[in-house]
């Protein structure tokens, strides 16, 4: 209780902007990252990067009774990590009712966004309404990508086709060139590739149009149900309080910004 109590007060003083408690060492408490998801959190020249890993360190500054340490893994052994209870933490997921092994999740890092990219070309007609203004596009998507059933639908019925490819720079590329008429993708990747590619894009006289928005989920720190040291509610209660500080201060939406913008 008393050590409760002390990293409360921390806390309390780290939002005030004084100076980390000095009472005894910090606990290290490791979170697990997905290692190739640009740019939320990946690995770049031996560095591990990203929009989470940004959130996540600037939210450490406010917890000063622990020592975060962010490790970037392959995503599925990061479930599997996760799941066995070998790991405290990992993120980003969103919330799945097949993973009961997730107990609790934290609050909400941000919201990812699957939108839908088209050529201006396509564009001249006016399309508001989807599926229907899109009936008989071709619809890029990447291998693999778990695609939504506001998708999957009308590709179902004919009135669209979806063509896969992959990654989003394959895609790009093919939007570019009219090869396809729209990409279907995560918002911040789409656009993160193709700040990569500016200069190749830009020869075709291509820029990025986001047209609508086909679906959303919140993303959390998945906590394991089977990792409970002694700690555990403590750190997510700090956790948990730094995000929304983070939230309130603006410093989130600067951050997210810095990756996501156009």
């Amino acid at each position: 209780m008393r050590s409760s109590i002390r990293a409360r007060l921390c806390l309390g003083l780290a939002l005030l902007g004084a100076l980390p408690c000095a009472w005894g060492a910090p606990h290290t408490v490791i979170l697990y990252g997905d290692d190739d998801y640009a740019p939320y959190s990946y690995v770049e020249n031996g560095v591990f990067k990203g929009m989470y890993v940004d959130i996540l360190r600037a939210a450490a500054v406010k917890m000063p009774a622990y020592r975060l340490v962010l490790q970037p893994r392959p995503w599925k052994r990061g479930l599997d990590a996760l799941e066995k209870g070998r790991v405290f933490g990992l993120f980003p997921p969103g919330r799945k009712t097949e993973r009961p092994y997730v107990q609790p999740y934290s609050a909400m890092l941000y919201r990812e966004s699957v939108v839908l990219f088209c050529h201006d070309a396509v564009m001249r007609t006016a399309r508001t309404h989807f599926p229907g203004d899109f009936a008989g596009l071709t619809i890029g998507v990447n291998t693999g990508f778990l695609l939504s059933e506001k998708l999957m639908a009308p590709a179902r019925q004919g009135l669209l086709h979806l063509e896969a490819a992959k990654g989003n720079e394959a895609n790009l590329k093919k939007l570019a060139l009219r090869r396809i008429d729209c990409y279907a993708s995560d918002r911040g990747a789409a656009r993160h590739t193709a700040r990569q590619l500016h200069g190749e894009l830009e020869r075709y006289g291509f820029h990025l149009r986001e047209v609508l928005e086909l679906s959303s989920e919140a993303t959390y720190i998945a906590y394991s149900a089977r990792s409970t040291p002694a700690y555990k509610a403590d750190f997510i209660e700090q956790m948990n309080a730094a995000l929304l500080a983070l939230r309130h201060t603006g410093q989130l939406e600067r951050i997210e910004q810095a990756y996501l913008r156009e």
